[in-house]
């Protein structure tokens, strides 16, 4: 096949993981709700110090997730460790455990702002070019039940032609069947599809794992010298 941008392989079907990949937390706007609330209760913290702890919080996330394979819980698990790790946030800038269950389980609400997450900036550009050069999208994703729901708020469900999730199918990634569903559900070769994620171990292996090329997206440049296909920005694809 030619060569796509920046002398990338070109593929029939572009596979994308979603949280970390499409999608991550809008810190800035989580980290003011966050001090808003504490405000109420009479603890005073900035929204800019609320945010380091946050951000210090979200490095044990990846895995607590992966240890309790969290996608594959009952929904109201799922809620239940959510609020436990958004309350543990609470916990940390000062309030009491009462109050900061409350306000993890407040914060949780759809209404609320949900799960506060947002599109990375190179995101649509790079769908949309996908798209015109042709090519079909789907998404393989450790994710819970919602994810085409959360995908559809933010404005992205509308380019991919099946969503093949972890929460639904009941194994996660890197299990090689949950690559093999997505060839299914794509009806092509192997050879003609590519995954697109974040994790070397879940994405990049686990792709591998079946034989199916992948490509690491490394925004933060944590890994300069990955010798398989990486890019840093979507639209590089």
């Amino acid at each position: 096949m030619k060569a796509g941008v920046g002398n990338l392989k070109e593929y029939a079907m572009y596979l994308f993981d979603v949280g970390g990949t499409l999608i991550t937390f809008d810190e800035e706007r989580r980290a003011a709700e966050y001090a808003k609330r504490a405000a109420q209760v009479r603890v005073s913290v900035s929204a800019e110090e609320t945010q380091k702890i946050l951000e210090a919080l979200n490095h044990e996330l990846a895995g607590r997730t992966t240890q309790v394979q969290l996608s594959l819980l009952p929904v109201q698990e799922q809620r239940a460790f959510w609020v436990d790790f958004w309350a543990e946030g609470f916990r940390q800038i000062g309030v009491r455990e009462n109050d900061a269950r409350r306000f993890a389980n407040e914060l949780l609400d759809p209404a609320n702002g949900g799960n506060f997450q947002k599109v990375y900036e190179d995101v649509i550009p790079a769908l949309d070019a996908l798209q015109k050069r042709g090519k079909r999208l789907g998404i393989i994703s450790n994710f819970s039940p919602n994810c085409e729901a959360l995908l559809g708020d933010l404005g992205l469900a509308h380019y991919f032609d099946f969503f093949i999730v972890s929460g639904i199918l009941g194994i996660e990634k890197p299990d090689p069947r949950i690559f093999q569903a997505a060839q299914r559900a794509a009806g092509r070769e192997i050879s003609e599809l590519v995954y697109v994620g974040d994790s070397v171990y879940h994405d990049v292996e686990g792709a591998q794992g079946v034989g199916m090329d992948a490509i690491l997206i490394d925004r933060a440049n944590r890994l300069p010298d990955f010798e398989r296909s990486r890019v840093r920005d979507l639209r590089e694809l």
